[in-house]
């Protein structure tokens, strides 16, 4: 049981099976889960490290683009990268990837990798209306925490925010519900911390906070959604994440261990209540609760990925059931 950084750590062999240029095994941290099996962020997260560190050394070094399929999910135990060169380019390399636990796949994946510069300017500046800007408006350390939901295992390791102004979208009563172009979406957004000192953000750390999140599941009241969140999973079928920038070294502008979440989530249909969710990840000005407000800190923040994923809404019995299997 580990802070996030060292849950991440994974082992290279020098034997690979047949047709795979690289193998690498961890173990499943028994803190990172949902109930009783990892989250699908962070098991996605133990693939992408296993790909950083057998490009590590190559002209395409970065993480530019992932798409990941989750076939079962991945229990606390050990599990196994698989990792083959499909295309190798001028400018990029196509790499897959599979999780794997026992004798079958849990995660399958096609990787892009490039190489991002230790800097990157936005086309459009800040102060354009036509720029992407932080969504969040209040600083983090006017932040509050929240408990996050007991099923979760690593409350101890994460602390979130949610922004109030953002929540305040999914009303009854918001602008939101009359729109005359069918609003019908979630949103929410958060200062996520991870809590331990020693913590640093990683390109592989950005996975876990793309299913950090809440949906619209969670947000909407149960007679919306038509079920009660209490009795529910909600296992992530597809995911797809762009890393968009490098991680700005820590500063006074730029928190070490510490993101501005953003989401919007919505279509909810038959079959298994599917719904889509998109999902930002930005850079914060402090850790929750410290710093001074600064003018322009909104301008100074850093979109670091972005993420869009399909889940389901399953019974909770589902999840111990696939937890139980091994």
């Amino acid at each position: 049981m580990a802070p996030l950084t060292r849950a991440l750590h994974v082992t290279r062999h020098s034997d690979s099976p047949e047709n795979t240029c690289g193998r690498y095994t961890a173990e499943a941290d028994p803190e990172w889960v949902i109930g009783r099996v990892s989250n699908g962020g962070y098991a996605l997260a133990l693939v992408v490290q296993a790909c950083i560190e057998y490009q590590a050394d190559s002209e395409h070094p970065d993480p530019l683009h992932v798409s990941a399929h989750f076939l079962q999910a991945t229990k606390t135990s050990t599990i196994e990268v698989q990792i083959r060169i499909l295309k190798p380019g001028r400018s990029f390399t196509n790499i897959l990837a599979d999780l794997i636990q026992g004798n079958g796949s849990c995660i399958t994946t096609h990787f892009i990798f490039g190489k991002i510069p230790p800097s990157t300017r936005p086309l459009i500046a800040p102060s354009s209306g036509y720029a992407r800007r932080l969504p969040h408006l209040g600083h983090p350390s006017e932040a509050v925490v929240i408990a996050m939901p007991k099923f979760v295992g690593y409350t101890h390791r994460v602390h979130w925010a949610p922004d109030p102004l953002l929540q305040s979208q999914n009303g009854p009563n918001s602008p939101a519900r009359r729109a005359l172009t069918g609003g019908g979406m979630a949103v929410w957004g958060a200062w996520i911390e991870l809590v331990d000192k020693d913590e640093r953000l990683t390109p592989s750390s950005l996975a876990f906070f793309a299913d950090c999140i809440e949906t619209m599941s969670t947000i909407f009241p149960p007679h919306v959604t038509g079920v009660d969140m209490r009795s529910l999973w909600l296992p992530t079928l597809a995911l797809g994440l762009e890393w968009k920038a490098p991680i700005p070294p820590p500063s006074t502008v730029h928190s070490a261990r510490t993101v501005g979440v953003y989401v919007t989530s919505g279509y909810l249909s038959e079959p298994q209540n599917r719904h889509t969710t998109s999902v930002e990840i930005w850079t914060a000005p402090s850790n929750i609760g410290e710093g001074t407000p600064v003018e322009g800190w909104r301008d100074a923040q850093v979109c670091l990925a972005v993420a869009t994923q399909m889940q389901l809404m399953m019974s909770a019995s589902a999840n111990e059931k696939a937890g139980a299997r091994l």
